[in-house]
């Protein structure tokens, strides 16, 4: 009972550290102005490395709340909805490998699952749902967003080739990034919160 408390304690702060870094956002070179990077999966990865798929959805979803309580949404909740989806889409599969035997070898495997999966995840449900909704929410042109991505791939010039040459290595990038830290530090973290939840 008081091992379950405490893993219910471990999810929340996960969440609670997982929120605050979203506020922790910076744009990277690849990718225009309105898509930005944060570490934000970095809790969710290493929480459903620890405890399993469930923990990091739920991890995934205490961000978000946490995100909008203290600050509101300037995307109309679509920024967030992809930022949850893509979560999932990235921590599930991962930790669902990684957990039925957990060694270096399943790790790499899960995490590479992972990016690639939230990757096409994150630009079908871009190319397919956001972006339209997005567009016709703020009275947005294709044009523009096009605009804004040829500014930084000058061969854009089409909405195609926003989600393959701007979104997709755009989520790649995110998640490689985070792969590569938890699989750095995941093993000297982990062996804290282990010792925490005993």
């Amino acid at each position: 009972m008081k091992s379950n408390t405490k893993k219910i304690a471990v999810i929340a702060f996960l969440g609670a550290l997982s929120g605050v870094l979203m506020f922790y956002d910076f744009p990277i070179p690849i990718a225009p102005s309105f898509m930005k990077m944060d570490l934000s999966e970095l809790p969710v990865i290493i929480g459903g490395f620890l405890l399993g798929p469930v923990a990091s959805v739920i991890i995934a979803a205490i961000k978000i709340l946490i995100k909008l309580a203290f600050k509101s949404t300037s995307t109309m909740f679509l920024g967030e909805f992809a930022n949850f989806i893509g979560s999932i889409a990235y921590a599930v599969p991962a930790s669902v490998i990684y957990t039925r035997l957990k060694n270096k070898k399943r790790a790499i495997i899960g995490l590479v699952v992972g990016i690639l999966l939230s990757s096409t995840v994150c630009t079908l449900c871009n190319a397919y749902f956001l972006f339209p909704l997005y567009m016709n929410v703020f009275h947005m042109s294709e044009e523009v967003i096009i605009g804004m991505c040829q500014a930084i791939i000058p061969s854009i010039d089409s909405m195609l080739k926003v989600m393959l040459f701007s979104v997709f290595p755009f989520n790649i990038v995110k998640f490689t990034i985070t792969s590569i830290i938890t699989y750095i530090f995941y093993k000297s973290i982990s062996k804290v919160i282990k010792n925490i939840i005993k």
